[in-house]
């Protein structure tokens, strides 16, 4: 986007006051913050502490197989990426003998990356000019969180009946 900017500007000749003074680009300049920043602390987060994860979440798992599902959303809130948690769970989960059909169910409870606000939903709330699309006075009330709620478990259970059919 800042690269598409600087191209427009030389090219255009446009001002860059007025470029730089446009709503669109305030907002996609917050979501270019938010993204890099909270993948930075994540990254930062995940690394410091995987060994950790992995020992604790291993006695969950041995105990309760399903359990697994609410880690996978779990993790996926903290560390803001459902590819990190595949890559960091999924094979935990397989090595401690979780069953395939299982893990293929529990596969959308990845996505609990809407909890806490991240780029995607900064940017959004920037670009809404009704007002309707908020961010709470505290960090997970907000708007996303119901619509994200009943995705999660609506995919989970879908997923569920789908891998007893299937499998």
């Amino acid at each position: 986007m800042l690269a598409c900017a600087l191209f427009i500007i030389i090219f255009a000749k446009v001002p860059s006051d007025k470029f730089a003074s446009g709503s669109v680009f305030r907002s996609g300049l917050i979501g270019v913050v938010g993204v890099f920043g909270i993948s930075w602390m994540t990254g930062t987060f995940f690394n410091a502490y995987q060994p950790f994860f992995e020992t604790t979440f291993e006695g969950m798992v041995e105990s309760a197989p399903m359990m697994f599902g609410l880690i996978l959303f779990c993790f996926s809130a903290v560390i803001f990426s459902p590819s990190a948690t595949v890559s960091a769970l999924m094979p935990l989960g397989a090595a401690m003998g979780i069953p395939p059909a299982l893990l293929v169910a529990l596969y959308p409870a990845t996505c609990g990356d809407f909890i806490v606000p991240g780029a995607g939903q900064i940017g959004c709330v920037s670009f809404d000019r009704t007002g309707t699309t908020k961010l709470g006075t505290y960090v997970v009330n907000h708007s996303y969180i119901l619509p994200g709620f009943v995705m999660v478990i609506s995919a989970v259970t879908a997923g569920y009946f789908i891998s007893k059919i299937v499998f």
